[in-house]
């Protein structure tokens, strides 16, 4: 009996450690789906300084308090933004009006 269980056991094993037949696709029938649409680019982008003050309060407020955009120049917002827009996972529209609406009301 114990010769039995040994040999079955050994028979699961090897079948269990042998490669599995996957079927191969040899050819496509349909396409694959392409998407139509595009992003717009930054330059079709009208930035929209209202819009960035919406995004400001709700995205950027969501997680901290808000600085005045008075607070900084300029420059110091472009190293802030880069910073912060990826953490705030702004897509690129939201991104060139967030961007316009700090830098029109920074400090000079």
């Amino acid at each position: 009996m114990k010769k039995i269980t040994i040999v079955i056991l050994l028979l699961l094993i090897v079948m269990a450690c042998q490669k599995k037949a996957v079927p191969v696709i040899t050819e496509r029938k349909n396409e694959p789906f392409k998407s139509v649409t595009t992003a717009p680019t930054t330059t079709a982008i009208k930035p929209d300084t209202a819009i960035g003050k919406t995004v400001f309060i709700n995205r950027c407020g969501k997680c901290h308090g808000l600085p005045e955009p008075i607070q900084f120049t300029a420059e110091r917002w472009d190293g802030i933004l880069s910073y912060m827009i990826p953490r705030a996972r702004l897509d690129e529209v939201q991104r060139v009006h967030l961007t316009a609406y700090v830098k029109v009301n920074a400090a000079k």
